[in-house]
């Protein structure tokens, strides 16, 4: 009898955990199709301005221009990393 209680009680305990488990599953949905698509195009705006940032700090490093090419090359990075945030938000409330 001692064992049926203890297994009773178990199971009582559980019962509601694993009904909000379920719960929580269903609630969890994927993004709007027109946000997503604002999302990939984020992540691309950003990669593209880093590249072009890229760029510019180069042709100021040739020019001889340090102090600017290093705030060029800290804004490119900025740009690229805000492009894999976007890419990893894509990913995770986008794709199927």
């Amino acid at each position: 009898m001692n064992k049926f209680i203890s297994f009773f009680c178990l199971l009582i305990l559980l019962i509601p955990i694993s009904g909000c488990s379920h719960a929580e599953e269903s609630d969890i949905g994927l993004w709007a199709s027109e946000d997503c698509k604002k999302v990939s195009e984020a992540a691309g705006f950003f990669l593209y301005t880093s590249g072009e940032l890229l760029k510019t700090a180069d042709k100021e490093r040739k020019a001889g221009k340090e102090k600017k090419s290093e705030k060029s090359y800290a804004a490119a990075m900025f740009f690229s990393e805000l492009s894999e945030n976007s890419a990893k938000n894509f990913e995770a409330f986008c794709k199927q």
